[in-house]
C-alpha cells in the first residue's frame, strides 16, 4: 500500500493541473472573500452602520457565502476537478495500464487514489478557508471575530464538504471513464438538474404535496453541512440538519465509490 500511495503522490503533484487548479482555488476564494470584506467594511464604515450580532458574518465570508446557503462553495468545486483529472488523465491517455503494470493491485490503485486527492483537497481547502479568514480579519476586526462563535467549526464541514463533493467527481469519473463527462456534469447536475427537480415540484400539482422529498437531493442535502441559516432540529427532519446533510451527501459517495471500485476490479484496464 504504501508503495501505492508514493506512486500516487508522486503522479498527482506532477500534473501540471493539479497546481492549476490549485492555485486558481487560493486565489480565487481568497479573492472573493476580500472583495466581500471589503465591501461589508466600506458599507459599515461610510453608512456608520451599527449592528449588534453579526456572528454569522464570519462563516459567511470565509466560506466565500457558501454558509449563507444562497451558493453552492465555489473552490470546492474548483477542488473537484483535481479528483476528475486523477482518474480522467488516467483513461484519456491510457496510462491506466501502466499504472497496474507498476502496482500490479487493483486494489491499491483505487484505494491510493481517492486517499491521495482526498487529502491535496482537504489541505488545500482548509489553506485557502484560513486565508481567506485572515483577511476578512483585516478588514472586519472592528466588526467582528472572524474566527469566533461558529467559523471553526464551519471551516471544519467545510473541508469535510470538498472531499466528499472531490471523492463524488472521482467516483463518477472512473464508472463512465469520461473525463468530460465527469467535468459537464459535476457542473450540471447541481447548478441545473437539482434546480429543474425544485421547479416541477413547486409547479406541477400532483408533485405540489411532496416538496420534502427536495431535502434528499444530494446537493442540496450537501449545502446542509455547511449552511448557518435555517437549521434544521433533527437528522432527517425538514430542513435536514448538518449531520443528515452529511449522511445523504456521504452516502452518495460511499454509494459511487462502491461501484466505481466493483467496476475497476471487474473490467478490463
Amino acid at each position: 500500500m504504501n508503495r501505492a500511495l508514493a506512486y500516487e503522490w508522486t503522479r498527482i503533484r506532477t500534473l501540471r493541473s493539479t497546481w492549476w487548479l490549485t492555485g486558481i482555488a487560493v486565489v480565487l476564494g481568497v479573492a472573493i472573500s476580500t472583495l466581500f470584506s471589503w465591501a461589508v467594511h466600506h458599507e459599515f464604515s461610510t453608512r456608520g452602520v451599527q449592528v449588534d450580532d453579526l456572528d454569522e458574518l464570519g462563516p459567511i465570508v470565509v466560506t466565500q457565502l457558501a454558509a449563507s446557503g444562497e451558493i453552492p462553495s465555489v473552490v470546492c468545486f474548483v477542488l473537484a476537478m483535481i479528483g476528475i483529472f486523477a482518474w480522467g488523465h488516467e483513461y484519456r491517455h491510457g496510462m491506466v495500464r501502466a499504472s497496474l503494470t507498476a502496482l500490479n493491485s487493483r486494489s491499491q490503485l483505487w484505494t491510493a487514489k481517492f486517499l491521495v486527492a482526498g487529502a491535496w483537497v482537504a489541505a488545500v481547502a482548509l489553506v485557502t478557508l484560513v486565508l481567506s479568514g485572515l483577511v476578512a480579519s483585516l478588514f472586519l476586526h472592528e466588526y467582528v471575530d472572524v474566527f469566533g462563535g461558529r467559523t471553526v467549526a464551519i471551516i471544519g464541514r467545510q473541508v469535510l464538504y470538498g472531499v466528499v463533493l472531490t471523492w463524488i467527481a472521482m467516483a463518477f469519473t472512473s464508472i463512465t471513464r469520461s473525463q468530460a463527462f465527469a467535468l459537464v456534469s459535476i457542473f450540471l447536475w447541481p447548478f441545473l438538474i437539482e434546480t429543474l427537480i425544485n421547479v416541477f415540484f413547486r409547479l406541477v400539482p400532483g408533485l405540489r404535496d411532496h416538496t420534502e422529498l427536495l431535502r434528499f437531493l444530494p446537493f442540496d442535502a450537501g449545502g446542509r453541512m455547511v449552511g448557518i441559516f435555517d437549521e434544521g432540529q433533527s437528522t432527517f427532519g425538514d430542513p435536514l440538519n448538518a449531520l443528515g446533510g452529511f449522511l445523504v451527501f456521504g452516502g452518495v459517495a460511499a454509494v459511487g465509490m462502491a461501484a466505481s471500485y466493483l467496476l475497476f476490479r471487474s473490467r478490463d484496464a
